[in-house]
Order: structure tokens, then C-alpha cells, then sequence
């Protein structure tokens, strides 16, 4: 493995110092950065209400374009009924993808 990260440069600085970190610490890095997508990934996959709730917090905030994004977010996130909307668009996604499979099984056994 190539210790310099070709893929995935570093960000927020003016010049990289290649020698900086020796080719081992460097190795090390990325087999952490590596480490730390895999867990990360994993954790999204045992969570899909966090997808859920990125994506309505998202969509909110388009639709109702408030002028400080901050507090909206404030209010989003503490929001005494974001539980019940969460579940509300979880059972909605699953309402949604259970009619998809019922609609693509109907459709493969009238053939």
C-alpha cells in the first residue's frame, strides 16, 4: 500500500507536506481512516432512521428556506414531536417499498 493518500487527499491545508509523517505513519493513517468508513458504515446500516432523519431535516429546511439555519435546526432537533415523525416516515418508507415488492411479485407471476 502506497503511504502518500492519492485517493483522498488532505483538505483544509495550503501545501502537503509529504514528509511530514514517515511512509509507516502514514500507512497507519490510512488503514485507520479505512477502519473508521467500515465502522461508520456498519453503524448507518444498524441505524436507517439516521438516513431518515437527514433526509426530513434536509428537506425542511429547503422547503421553509429560514433565514438562521441554526435555530432551525435547534427547533428541528428538540422538536417534543420529531420521535413520533421519524416513525411516522419510517413506517411510511416500509408501507412504501412493501406495495413495491407486492406490485413486482404480482407482476412476475401473471407472466
Amino acid at each position: 500500500m502506497d503511504a502518500k493518500p492519492v485517493d483522498d487527499p488532505p483538505h483544509s491545508t495550503e501545501k502537503y507536506d509529504e514528509g511530514a509523517l514517515l511512509p509507516e505513519q502514514q500507512t497507519k493513517i490510512n488503514e485507520l481512516k479505512i477502519k473508521k468508513r467500515i465502522e461508520n458504515e456498519r453503524y448507518l446500516q444498524k441505524h436507517p432512521e439516521l438516513n431518515i432523519l437527514c433526509r426530513d431535516f434536509i428537506r425542511q429546511a429547503c422547503l421553509q428556506k429560514p433565514s438562521d439555519i441554526r435555530q432551525f435546526a435547534a427547533g428541528y432537533f428538540t422538536h417534543p414531536m420529531l420521535e413520533k415523525r421519524i416513525d411516522k416516515l419510517i413506517n411510511e418508507q416500509i408501507e412504501s417499498v412493501n406495495s413495491d415488492i407486492k406490485v413486482i411479485s404480482e407482476g412476475i407471476f401473471q407472466r
